[in-house]
């Protein structure tokens, strides 16, 4: 099943699920006053069997829609609730659609009792028309299920007035039907259309946040981010550290092999990141060949094993270009774990790899203080075995 229509259907089912309690109530409502209704007109036995199972299943779907409502499934576990409201709304159907005609089809003098049970069917196949029109052959299953058994008894009555009210619930048949079909799909259009609009605006935040080369976070989207988890661990008193590096002797890639090349080489770049870093890192390609890096939860020692993770896979994984040609390229990378806002530890990120690239580049250099504050920074809950760990992941 392709996306949106799948989404569609998780939709439809949720809204059934949603909706679907009142009228399972009023079913169990309906029942107790058909029962005294017929008390005095039908099989008080075969009345009561039939009261006591509406009763249970009344009760059973009201239990199966609260289930939902409480554990409130996401995604593709919804559709696994779709088959239990099924049966369980068929069941409640079948039990109104053939039980009452049953009962009331044994009074063959009397057109009282198929008079009020035919009342009672109208009622609930009306009411199936508006309640259950999130999916189309449940809608149109209860509709049938509950009408035609009583228009068959009332077509084959020996009762000629009776004849005549199964054609006029003949036409309400047809009518239901109808109705369904059109509000089935009335409501297919605006769910089309309601995924259509969140669609395009997902599609458009992401454009708005992402490098259209890179497909890394961009400028704008990294300090959204960042400057939000920057708030998180100051206020959970958790280390961030950030990483800022870039390629080394970009230009000459760009004059000697083209700018295409080039275009290659910062994509390369970005794979690398998103296949070596975790979950919780967030990068983004800087500007130009500048990419960045922060990191929740993770002091600058540790960082500093994940840039020199990262310069190690740089090196030793060559760019490839048209003509199957071999670029071989390398980075200089600057961490810190120190100032009081995100631009302050960018900025001392970015002197950190200044005098990486001024040490001969493609190595890594961490910023160092010249304040004590080095000495009463924040620890990470991270081992030592997991820092030593990043370097061996390549």
């Amino acid at each position: 099943m392709e996306p949106k229509a799948k989404q569609i259907k998780i939709e439809k089912i949720r809204l059934l699920y949603m909706q679907s309690i009142a009228p399972s109530i009023l079913n169990g409502v309906s029942a107790i006053l058909l029962t005294i209704a017929l008390w005095y007109e039908v099989n008080r036995d075969h009345l009561l069997i039939w009261a006591s199972l509406t009763l249970a299943f009344a009760v059973g779907r009201v239990s199966l829609l609260l289930a939902f409502k409480f554990r409130k499934p996401v995604n593709d576990a919804v559709l696994k609730w779709e088959k239990p409201y099924t049966i369980t709304l068929f069941m409640v159907f079948i039990i109104w659609g053939l039980g009452l005609p049953l009962i009331a089809g044994t009074e063959t003098v009397n057109s009282i009792p198929i008079l009020m049970v035919t009342i009672f069917a109208i009622g609930i196949a009306c009411s199936a028309s508006s309640w259950y029109n999130g999916l189309r052959y449940v809608q149109i299953g209860a509709i049938s299920i509950c009408l035609l058994p009583m228009i068959t008894l009332l077509l084959t009555h020996a009762n000629f007035e009776l004849f005549w009210v199964g054609i006029a619930a003949s036409f309400l048949f047809v009518t239901c039907i109808t109705r369904c079909l059109v509000l089935a799909k009335s409501l297919d259009n605006k769910l089309e259309l309601a995924y259509d609009l969140a669609k395009a605006k997902q599609d458009a935040e992401l454009i708005a946040n992402t490098d259209s080369l890179t497909g890394l976070n961009n400028r704008r989207s990294f300090f959204d981010k960042a400057s939000a988890l920057l708030a998180y661990c100051r206020s959970e008193s958790l280390p961030i550290s950030v990483i800022m590096f870039d390629v080394d002797f970009f230009k000459k890639i760009n004059d000697i092999h083209g700018h295409a090349a080039g275009d290659m080489t910062l994509q390369h770049v970005a794979n690398l990141l998103q296949r070596h870093l975790r979950g919780s890192d967030i990068s983004c390609r800087f500007g130009g060949e500048e990419f960045a890096i922060l990191l929740p939860n993770t002091v600058d020692e540790e960082a500093a094993f994940t840039a020199e993770k990262m310069r190690h896979v740089i090196e030793k994984t060559p760019v490839i270009i048209q003509g199957n040609k071999e670029i071989l390229i390398t980075a200089s990378f600057g961490v810190s774990d120190i100032g009081d806002s995100m631009d302050d530890m960018l900025n001392n990120a970015d002197e950190a790899m200044y005098r990486a690239k001024g040490s001969g580049r493609n190595n890594v250099k961490v910023y160092a203080s010249r304040t004590n504050h080095k000495n009463n920074k924040i620890a990470s809950n991270k081992s030592a075995s997991v820092r030593t760990s990043l370097l061996n992941e390549v």
